[in-house]
This record gives structure tokens, sequence and C-alpha cells, in this order.
């Protein structure tokens, strides 16, 4: 018994050492996610404010342009979430093991404490007792259950103890003794029956937990991997989004000089217009990088994405050969 006790406890330790550690990843996943997604939230607003209002400024003081062919988009605003956070794991209410079955109590040390009603080892002497009464003889050879009050209750107790002193038995005394030893005995017994059954119960409980927190860690492995993956194509927005503001804002003072110096683009030769065409590409281009979401409504990330980057950078790349 002691042994099965020290290993409940010793699972059940293990048990809420592992929950704990799968709620500090997942403490850690939700801040990272958060971090991350303030990051991209942050390039995305000063693409916005930086790029893309400043050129817009710009290009609608040209005459006869319509401003359709310039893609919708609001501007970002702080605290919207722009799509980074990963999936989680379903988490799972665990009780702590000392509630798992309320008559078990685990001590320090290991000690086991189990509250048992006694009403058990007074119906175990109760039954016997009764039976005596029912179909047991006095030493007189005279059927117990003929006789009434204080002498049935004379005859049961000294057959109890081998008959009456005078019939050379225990008499009264000794089969009160031997009432006492039954209860005693039924006690003792139905004591180590239950503490093993609720022992069992605790067990089970435990390992049942143990398999949970085997899929929880499973779980948790899946999102961590997920998050890392995550966590590159996040790095691999803000870049492109980076190097879209830059481009763009080196762009803009020459666009500006342009639309001062002329607000009729029909007026302008091949190269000029070729200089227009290729920001309002440009502002085309940041708009769908900024739109694009990284994870879909399951949590998963997107192929999109990682196409809509790659799209990207190799315009990027095409422009700095222009």
């Amino acid at each position: 018994m002691a042994i099965d006790v020290v290993d409940a406890v010793k699972l059940a330790k293990a048990n809420r050492r592992r929950d704990r550690r799968l709620l500090e990843c997942q403490e850690d996943l939700d801040q990272r996610a958060t971090e991350e997604d303030a990051a991209l939230q942050k390039a995305r607003q000063m693409l916005y404010d930086e790029a893309i209002v400043p050129f817009r400024d710009v290009f609608q003081r040209l005459k006869r342009v319509d401003l359709v062919e310039l893609a919708a988009i609001e501007r970002p605003t702080v605290g919207d979430k722009v799509g980074i956070e990963p999936r989680r794991s379903r988490k799972i209410a665990v009780l702590p093991a000392v509630r798992v079955l309320p008559a078990v109590r685990v001590l320090a040390g290991g000690a086991l404490v189990i509250a048992v009603p006694l009403v058990v080892g007074h119906a175990a002497k109760a039954g016997p007792y009764r039976v005596v009464q029912s179909f047991g003889s006095a030493s007189t050879g005279r059927p117990i259950k003929t006789l009434g009050g204080a002498a049935a209750r004379n005859a049961a107790e000294a057959w109890f103890g081998r008959g009456s002193i005078a019939a050379g038995g225990g008499g009264r005394a000794a089969g009160k003794k031997m009432l006492d030893k039954i209860e005693t005995t039924s006690v003792n017994l139905t004591r180590e029956v239950i503490a093993k059954w609720q022992l069992q119960g605790l067990e089970d409980s435990q390992q049942k937990r143990a398999r949970d927190l085997d899929r929880r860690e499973t779980e948790m492995s899946e999102a961590q991997d997920a998050a890392s993956a995550l966590h590159e194509r996040s790095k691999d927005m803000q870049r492109v989004l980076h190097d879209l503001r830059f481009t763009l804002v080196g762009r803009l003072p020459s666009f500006t000089t342009l639309v001062e110096a002329c607000d009729d683009p029909a007026r302008y030769d091949s190269r000029r217009r070729a200089e227009v065409a290729a920001i309002v590409d440009l502002d085309g281009l940041a708009v769908m990088v900024m739109e694009c979401p990284i994870i879909d409504a399951e949590g998963r990330m997107t192929d999109e994405s990682g196409r809509v980057i790659a799209d990207a950078e190799a315009r990027l790349r095409a422009m700095e050969t222009e």
C-alpha cells in the first residue's frame, strides 16, 4: 500500500509539473505572437503614413486622372490584428490530485488518510448476532428465537462465548469479546478494501490525466513548430513592407517634382509616363502586401502570403534594374 501511495503521489506531482510547463509554453507563444503582431502592425502603419499617403496626396493633383486606378485601402489603426497569432491548442481543465476523490487526502510525506464510516463494522457485528438469535440454541438446548428480551441477548452472547460458564464455555464475557473482535476485524478489512479502491481511483484519474497531458504536449509541439514558421513568415513580411516603404519614399521626390512642373499627364513624354506608371504600380504592390493575411480563419499559415512576398521581392528587384 505504501509503495502504491508513493507512486500515485509521484504521478500527481509529475502531472502538475507538466501542466505548469505547458501553461508556460502557451504563455510564451502568446507573448511572441503579440510582439510579432505589434511589429508587423507598425511596419504596415509606417508604410501607409510615410509612403502611401504622401504619394496619393501628390497623385490626386494630376488632371484628367481617374483615382480608381489606385486600390482603396484604409489606414491601419493601433490595436488592429493583422493575423499572425498561431492557433492555440485546446486547453484541458484538470483538477488537483487531492480533489479527485473527496474521501482521499494525501498529506506531506505521502501519508494517506481515508474516512470510512464505522457503521460497516457494526453491521458486520450485527449480522452474525441476528443469525445466532434466529438459528442458535441456548445452553439449555432451547432455541434462542423462542426467548425474549434480556434472556435472548444473554443466550446469544453466551453462544459466541462457546456456551455458558456452567456448561464449560466462556459465557457472556467471552461472547462479547468475540463480537468486538468481529467488529474490529470487519472495520479494518473494510478500511483496507475501500482504501485500495479509492487509491485505484486516484491512480486511474492521474493516469488519464497523464494521457491528456501527452496529447496536449503533442499539440504544443505542433503549435511551437507552427509558431516558428509564422515567425519567419512575419519577418519576411516586415522586410518586404520596409523595402516597399523605402522604395516608394525614394521615388516620391522625383514624382512630386514632375507633378509640380506639369500636372497634365497628356503632356508627358514616354519617360515621364513610365515614371508615373511605375510609382502607381508600386503603390498597388504595397496595398496588395499590406492586405495579405498571414493566417486563415483556422489559424493556419496561408500559402497566399508566401506567394505575395515572393512576388513583391521579385518585382522590387526588377525595379532596381530599371
